[in-house]
């Protein structure tokens, strides 16, 4: 393992701008992150309970088509339910025994979707499907997904627990300001008593963008079409609501002089008699769909001025993906080099495929101020953590994790 370190990156509020996005969870792209990930924890446990371990698995091509629906205020009519896809690689059977995936998917789909939406009125209108493309092929042991023991998983992960891809995996130190508010303001549009207040549902998007010392912030917040009869009534709670969050929105400022104007739009779409209706308090009620990887990034927002990857952690196996495994890891390696040593940075880990899991190709950490032999050190202790690092994810609720990152 190779670790290279470099000048050069720049805290966001140090930019002359900055730009952030946060997708609600509510928004069909966050809820097929949030079920890719709660069916790869919930499988991963019942197996580990079953059998003391976790089987080879992927789940991070989970689909949602949104439903055919008719919408107006006060009221909807659904002609197609939603569709709702796992696609993946999956064990489904051990020691002679059939693992209840399509009943586990079923189950987690629907706890997901009532949680994250606030209610269970969806669920009524689901159709689940499972396509298992689970075979055997010489890059593995033949047992790799069809194990004919619990012991041959255990002899399979010994074998196999490496990188299983060639991954470039980034990580920052700092949100900026855009990234906090846009996070923050999120959470607390989607939060209950706010949703009641208004009649509003959890399919919000908020953009912040900072140009200098100036903050503009678009939220968009979807009404719930049978509980508002008319375009007035509509247009009258959300200029409630643009009062409440601008009035939010100065409180969370307070103290930053970074920013000395912000500005606030709501639903800028709108025209007199057409507004953000959405059955279910969500666009996969009206025909928009949800693909893994598509949400937000892994640390809760999309920074596109910020490293990426174009890895989808939501589903993957937590033992070896490495897409996965490795995200986290840039993620908390560029946090830990900024608490502990005061400098942002930038992380990317570079692995290919069959890699040790504590020894990937490249750590490249690019940072403001120079990081020293601490640094490099942060850097190895964090990815000698990865062979472990899976308990972290299995112990982890992800709609907790995801409501968690808006909390200021």
């Amino acid at each position: 393992m190779r670790i290279v370190t470099s000048l050069g990156a720049t805290h966001p509020d140090r930019a002359l701008f900055d730009v952030a996005e946060r997708k609600g969870i509510g928004h069909p792209d966050s809820l097929a992150d949030l079920v890719a990930d709660t069916f790869s924890r919930r499988y991963a446990n019942l197996c580990r309970e079953r059998f003391g371990a976790v089987p080879n698995h992927w789940v991070d091509k989970v689909n949602l088509v949104g439903a055919a629906a008719d919408v107006r205020f006060g009221g909807f009519d659904i002609r197609k339910p939603v569709d709702c896809y796992l696609f993946g690689k999956l064990t489904e059977r051990i020691n002679g025994a059939d693992l209840p995936i399509a009943d586990l998917f079923d189950e987690v789909l629907r706890e997901v979707l009532a949680e994250a939406l606030g209610d269970d009125a969806a669920l009524g209108h689901l159709r689940a499907y499972v396509n298992n493309t689970a075979g055997t092929a010489v890059d593995h042991d033949e047992q790799f997904y069809q194990p004919r023991t619990a012991g041959a998983i255990h002899r399979v992960l010994a074998d196999e627990s490496v990188a299983n891809d060639t991954v470039l995996c980034a990580g920052t130190g700092a949100p900026g300001v855009a990234a906090a508010v846009a996070v923050w303001l999120e959470s607390l549009v989607t939060r209950r008593a706010f949703r009641d207040r208004y009649d509003t549902g959890t399919d919000v998007k908020v953009m912040a963008v900072r140009a200098q010392g100036e903050l503009d912030v678009t939220v968009a917040v979807p009404f719930h079409p049978e509980r508002v009869p008319d375009w007035p009534a509509y247009q009258e709670r959300l200029d409630a609501i643009h009062g409440e969050l601008t009035a939010e929105l100065k409180r969370f400022l307070d103290g930053t002089p970074l920013v000395s104007e912000a500005r606030l739009c709501l639903n800028t779409k709108d025209l007199p008699g057409r507004g953000y209706l959405t059955p279910f308090g969500t666009s996969l009620g009206k025909g928009d769909c949800g693909a893994v990887g598509r949400g937000n990034r892994y640390n809760g927002v999309i920074e596109p001025l910020r490293p990426s990857s174009g890895e989808a952690p939501a589903g993957k196996n937590p033992l070896h993906h490495v897409g996965k495994i490795y995200t986290a890891i840039a993620d908390d390696l560029a946090r830990r080099l900024l608490v502990e040593l005061g400098v942002y940075a930038e992380v990317v880990i570079a692995a290919r495929n069959g890699d040790q899991l504590d020894r990937p190709a490249y750590v490249l950490i690019r940072a403001e101020e120079p990081l020293g032999s601490a640094g490099e050190a942060l850097a190895r202790e964090a990815v000698g953590s990865a062979p472990g690092y899976h308990e972290r994810f299995l112990s982890v609720d992800p709609i907790t994790h995801f409501r968690g990152q808006g909390r200021p």
